[in-house]
């Protein structure tokens, strides 16, 4: 085994190397020159057959490297600190090992490198880095734990991929039919908010138009029903009714009383798919009635709010109902917390509100009044305005530079409402979405975000209003950002072709929804949806756990079966049986054949102790081993083995040999 101990480490660190690389840009930097410095010094002394490091060096080196981590993460616990620990761990494997058990537990840490790295991405990019990592770590496993010596590449790679392939039906069944708790079992809290993007509850001018710059997915919808026109495409997130003069934010989230709205109209029934965003939102359109997620609830805002945040991909089955009504009698304390405003500032906006309000007779006019403002006057609709300086920035907005995005024109409206006495709130959330022919879903996108006013009427309750329809139109009626158009398109083209660059960007999006739908979301309401495809219908987890033991056992049961058909002992020849019915003759009468005798041997030892044997058991020997290892098939001295094993007949009172004899 020294003489091929390089080589068998070489296999080991390069499954380890695939292992530990996507871990590699979160480790500190000492860890990672740690881990190479070992396996570099591993080969040097395998090569040069130095000894490894005494017991007590390695226990004094696990405990700096303990102390290290500690240091760097001030904890051991978590995720983080735990992969760092774990690759400190490998470091020090590495320098002792020698057995075959150490190749092993060198695989296992690898296995758990993997593992470690779900935890962190679950997307379907982390498929090919799961395929490759325990191909590699199979192969290891072969070339360094086997006794004999190294397989060659060819032979060692197709044993590996056939193993990996004959995992892959069992592992499906293990997964489709253990039971699920909610949520997929990897998930883990994003570490330190890293992933979360999206809408929060809070809005500042420009925080939703660095936001629309990303092309992430949001979201995908999938209509059971007749989606609702683009126009209606309003997903609706936080909802903002505190304003300190530069930035709105949310307020108390209370659940939404009883018959605080109606549903007149049809319903549109839909499946979200959301990704993980760090925050409770739950974007459906307005007005969600019915979802499947049992752990949200709606608040008095309309708002569709989780009880925990979304660090993973969550699918929700809704009904909404775009026509629903909503508060048609506005309690007074509730009427000035909607039209509240920072006691001073933004003059001129209060000047305007304040005019609107002596020109127009009715809440209604007023509105009507502030949108033609905004269709008349020269306002401008873009994602880079200029900075807006001082304390009145809406009177800023509203006079000076009028170039602004969603954010700005929802702010500017809602004010100017509140200062005329219309109770007036922002929503911010998404609009539009793009429809994937391929998998037939909507997509949202981070693009998509968008944000809105709304206003209370009387005897009418809760009213949309969208100022950015009064300045961009297109914006509404397409959903999508003018100003990213252009560009959208342009990254679209794929090697000159638009259309094979939308195909390949569609056919991409449509593999990430299944994946995201039947992999990473696939909790209870989809496994009990697959088991009711089945026949099964509510089974529960005893049912379930009994339904998979019993696959599992069956596919054990015949893959023992065909192992030992498969290396089964290969039928024994002719002359073979002719020589095994001889040798148990003779034992029967106590000349027992060793296991260490030939033929010849055999022979020679009964014509010692029996004589008259002798000339019958010679012939017989001899003609067996001509049959046996001559140079081809002798038809003819087969047949005269036949009739010499005849002739080799014992009484039955045939004198048993003594002792010394046999």
């Amino acid at each position: 085994m020294p003489d091929r101990m390089p080589q068998r480490l070489l296999w080991s660190f390069t499954a380890l190397a695939i292992a530990l690389a996507p871990h590699v840009p979160r480790l500190p930097v000492w860890i990672t020159l740690t881990v190479a410095a070992a396996a570099a010094w591993r080969l040097v002394a395998a090569t040069r057959g130095w000894p490894v490091p005494g017991a007590l060096l390695r226990a004094v080196m696990a405990a700096a490297g303990f102390a290290a981590v500690l240091g760097s993460y001030k904890t051991v616990n978590g995720l983080e600190a735990g992969t760092a620990l774990l690759t400190v761990t490998l470091s020090l494997k590495i320098l002792e090992t020698r057995q075959r058990r150490d190749f092993q537990v060198l695989a296992f840490i690898a296995w758990f490198l993997v593992i470690a790295e779900l935890l962190y991405d679950q997307t379907l990019l982390s498929l090919p880095y799961l395929v490759v990592s325990s191909t590699f770590i199979a192969l290891s496993l072969l070339q360094s734990a086997r006794i004999g010596p190294p397989l060659t590449r060819r032979r060692a790679t197709g044993l590996a991929l056939r193993l990996l392939a004959l995992s892959v039906p069992l592992a499906a069944v293990m997964f489709l039919l253990f039971p699920r708790v909610p949520g997929p079992f990897w998930a883990l809290p994003q570490v330190g908010g890293s992933g979360s993007t999206g809408l929060s509850d809070t809005m500042s001018p420009g925080s939703i138009s660095k936001l629309v710059r990303s092309e992430a997915v949001a979201f995908r919808a999938s209509f059971i029903s007749e989606p609702p026109p683009p126009a209606a495409r309003y997903w609706r997130g936080p909802v903002l009714e505190r304003f300190d003069g530069r930035t709105w934010s949310e307020g108390i989230r209370y659940p939404l009383k009883n018959g605080a709205v109606r549903y007149p109209g049809s319903a549109a029934t839909y499946r979200l798919l959301i990704e993980p965003s760090g925050q409770p939102w739950i974007p459906a359109l307005d007005v969600a009635r019915t979802w499947s997620a049992e752990n949200a609830f709606m608040t008095h805002d309309f708002r569709l709010v989780a009880r925990q945040k979304i660090d993973q991909v969550t699918a929700v089955d809704l009904t909404s109902y775009p026509d629903a009504i909503g508060d048609l009698e506005l309690s007074e304390w509730r009427r000035v917390q909607y039209t509240d405003l920072p006691e001073t500032g933004n003059p001129r906006t209060r000047t305007l509100a304040a005019t609107l309000r002596e020109t127009y007779a009715t809440d209604e006019g007023v509105i009507d009044g502030a949108l033609a403002r905004f269709t008349r006057e020269s306002f401008w609709y873009t994602l880079e305005p200029p900075a807006l300086a001082g304390t009145d920035r809406v009177d800023g907005f509203m006079f000076e530079s009028r170039r602004g995005f969603c954010e700005h024109y929802a702010s500017a409206f809602t004010v100017l409402m509140r200062a005329a006495g219309i109770p007036a709130r922002v929503v911010t959330g998404y609009h539009g979405g793009e429809h994937n022919p391929i998998s037939d879903r909507m997509v949202v996108r981070q693009s998509d975000a968008h944000a809105w006013a709304e206003v209370w009427l009387e005897g009418a309750g809760w009213r949309r209003v969208d100022p950015t329809g009064a300045i961009a139109p297109e914006r509404v009626l397409d959903g999508l950002d003018l100003d990213l158009a252009g560009d959208r398109m342009a990254e679209r083209r794929f090697g000159g072709s638009f259309l094979l660059g939308y195909r390949l960007e569609m056919a991409w999006d449509a593999m990430d929804s299944l994946w995201n739908e039947w992999v990473l979301s696939y909790g209870p309401e989809r496994q009990q949806e697959f088991l009711t495809r089945l026949g099964l219908d509510n089974p529960d987890w005893r049912n379930l756990v009994l339904i998979l033991t019993s696959i599992v056992a069956g596919a054990m049961t015949l893959f023992t079966a065909w192992l030992a058909w498969h290396y089964r002992p290969a039928p024994m020849d002719e002359a073979g049986r002719l020589y095994r019915r001889v040798c148990r003759r003779l034992a029967a009468t106590g000349i027992v054949r060793q296991p260490w005798e030939g033929p010849t041997t055999y022979a020679r030892r009964i014509s010692g102790s029996h004589p008259e044997l002798a000339p019958r058991v010679t012939d017989f020997a001899r003609t067996y081993v001509r049959v046996r290892y001559g140079p081809g098939p002798d038809p003819g001295a087969l047949a005269q083995l036949r009739r010499q094993a005849r002739g080799i007949r014992l009484p039955w009172h045939w004198p048993r040999p003594s002792p010394r004899q046999r």
